[in-house]
């Protein structure tokens, strides 16, 4: 995936993370944004072996 992606998702074990990465501008969700989050929300679905998935945000913020 390329580093300039509004949302990013990171396999660490059992654990699906996504992050929001859009730091500048708070974390504020682009129409991009939504679209990758609930891609990755499929493609986690497929995976049995996840067994937590965590969304969070880069930075100081969550989103905003």
């Amino acid at each position: 995936m390329a580093q300039n992606e509004p949302v990013t998702l990171e396999y660490k074990g059992r654990i699906a993370v996504i992050t929001i990465d859009n730091e500048k501008k708070l974390n504020a969700l682009t129409q991009d944004g939504y679209y990758l989050i609930a891609k990755f929300m499929r493609e986690i679905a497929t995976h049995d072996e996840v067994f937590v998935t965590v969304l969070t945000g880069k930075g100081r913020y969550f989103s905003a």
